[in-house]
């Protein structure tokens, strides 16, 4: 029996969610799962892809809080954040996803094994968050670049979550200044 990828939140294109695996401790990342014909993450050199690797199982989880997003694109998530372990689910997610994970190339092609609904939300769009999301993605790669027109998007994207976001999105994105050292 098919499992309905839909069922748990995800549609096609590319859906942020915050990627699971453990090694000796537990990884978190904000990772883009783009579905299409299949399901299929981009990998980088970093600790998700060096334990997917090793264990071939990525859990997921999909989260709207824009705090989790942004400490986990930094650092790994302590036990804290999380109601479960087993299987591993962070406070407030949505739902969860067990995936098998194959390796091709740059991308991992994930096969769902197991996953549950936890909470049914109605949302709005809002694009503070959107932003806020956008903004994280340039942070992390500026970290890597110094890129001084990342930083400008970055700021972009600050400017939106200020006029757009909530307090909570205000408080990322505070945090991924913070973290980015564009403070």
């Amino acid at each position: 029996m098919e499992i309905l990828i839909e069922k748990f939140g995800l549609y096609e294109g590319i859906n942020e969610v915050i990627g699971i695996t453990f090694g000796g401790w537990i990884n978190t990342a904000p990772i883009g799962l783009i579905v299409g014909d299949d399901i299929r993450v981009r990998l980088y050199s970093n600790h998700t892809r060096e334990l997917l690797e090793k264990s071939g199982m990525l859990y997921v989880n999909v989260v709207h809080d824009p705090i989790v997003f942004v400490i986990s694109a930094f650092e790994d998530l302590g036990e804290e954040w999380f109601e479960s372990l087993e299987p591993p689910v962070i406070k407030g997610s949505l739902s969860w996803m067990k995936f098998r994970a194959r390796l091709d190339g740059n991308f991992a092609v994930l096969d769902l094994l197991e996953g549950d609904v936890l909470r049914k939300e109605v949302r709005a769009v809002n694009r503070g968050f959107n932003a806020l999301i956008e903004a994280t993605v340039h942070a992390t790669r500026y970290i890597l670049s110094g890129s001084e027109t990342l930083a400008d998007k970055i700021r972009y994207y600050g400017r939106v979550v200020e006029r757009c976001g909530s307090r909570r999105e205000k408080e990322a994105y505070n945090l991924l200044v913070k973290y980015a050292g564009l403070d």
